[in-house]
């Protein structure tokens, strides 16, 4: 009993340095692994990592807490982040316990859902009523789509982390 609570302190202490660590290279611009215009949002699979190995509740209060930063970072947003995150990481955490196996396929499956929910959600709200169909195309095809694809590269990585701390 002793080792298990151990064991949920240690990783609770990883996750909280690699979360700290990855928002504050995304939002402080000091390393920029962008190609083109392609720009992951690292957090969004280890978000998803995260979720896969936790219960709902912890999912869902990692994803507010991220979710409240990310707002706090990115002017204009106004919640969006804090309510995006909070629900998506409860679902990833849900039908992760129920549907799907806690597997590679399914970590893969699970974080490309959300981050292209998250792209196409943010497309929705900020950009496809106010500009014109021509921009809308040029930013789902040259920018959220690519991004989607590019920020599911970090699930590999995040995954075998959370599975060998879980």
């Amino acid at each position: 009993m002793v080792m298990n609570e151990k064991h949920s302190v240690k990783a609770a202490v990883i996750s909280f340095f690699l979360f700290a660590l990855l928002f504050l290279l995304h939002y402080s611009d000091v390393i920029s692994i962008s190609i083109k215009t392609a720009t992951p949002i690292i957090l969004l699979p280890l978000l998803c990592a995260f979720s896969i190995f936790s219960t709902p509740v912890a999912a869902a209060a990692t994803g507010l807490v991220l979710g409240v930063c990310m707002d706090s970072a990115a002017s204009g947003t106004l919640c969006f982040n804090a309510i995006v995150l909070m629900l998506s990481a409860a679902l990833v955490s849900a039908s992760s316990s129920r549907l799907f196996n806690r597997n590679l396929r399914s970590a893969v499956l699970l974080s490309f859902l959300l981050t292209l929910f998250y792209f196409v959600l943010r497309w929705l709200i900020f950009y496809a009523f106010t500009v014109s169909a021509q921009d809308n195309l040029t930013y789902l095809l040259h920018y959220a789509f690519p991004s989607v694809i590019y920020t599911n590269v970090f699930i590999f990585p995040f995954y075998f982390l959370y599975k060998k701390l879980g």
